[in-house]
């Protein structure tokens, strides 16, 4: 099924054209394989492949539905993407949180006690160097350049979205604004 044979399946209303084509992607033999492998790559010992891919699909399916993916790659892949970027955020989050000290298992079910055993870990001087590179860029930026970052990185609005809310005629004024932002801040980096 290619990119737009799945977006119409989506979205047209039919529950078993859309049901069939989100079974289709969680039985994907490229699919399952690739996130075993980076299950194992990634050392993921909390998070399982099965769960990825579930919320994968779920974002796939909701990223359909509001127009952000227009069935130019194929689904797979393009399923294969969200799921990579919900294992890089699942390890940012679990590589800077430590236990401080040991707890019995009744802890685990009170949350004032839990939050206390756990600690963000510091970052290392090399990862505070680059956040602080980092800041110090986003500051040299304008205030244009600043807020079509914001809205379409930590937003993750569409480049129509973004051209919407900066007052751009199209997605494509958006998107060379963006391009040049993006520019400008590498630039100021260094």
């Amino acid at each position: 099924m290619n990119g737009s044979e799945f977006n119409e399946a989506i979205l047209s209303g039919d529950a078993t054209r859309r049901n069939a084509a989100l079974k289709m992607l969680y039985k994907s033999q490229i699919v399952q394989g690739t996130l075993r492998q980076w299950a194992g790559q990634f050392n993921l010992f909390k998070m399982e492949p099965e769960d990825i891919l579930q919320e994968g699909i779920i974002l796939l399916d909701n990223l359909v539905r509001e127009g952000r993916f227009r069935g130019a790659s194929k689904p797979e892949t393009f399923l294969l993407g969200i799921c990579y970027n919900i294992i890089r955020d699942h390890k940012k989050k679990v590589d800077r949180v430590e236990l401080k000290e040991s707890f019995s298992d009744a802890d685990l079910y009170r949350p004032e006690t839990l939050a206390d055993a756990l600690e963000l870990k510091e970052l290392s001087a090399e990862e505070a160097d680059r956040d602080d590179r980092l800041r110090a860029a986003m500051a040299a930026l304008t205030e244009k350049c600043r807020e079509a970052l914001r809205l379409y990185y930590l937003e993750q609005k569409s480049m129509a979205q973004v051209a919407a809310e900066r007052g751009l005629a199209n997605a494509n004024q958006a998107k060379k604004a963006v391009d040049r932002c993006r520019q400008s801040l590498r630039d100021a980096a260094g």
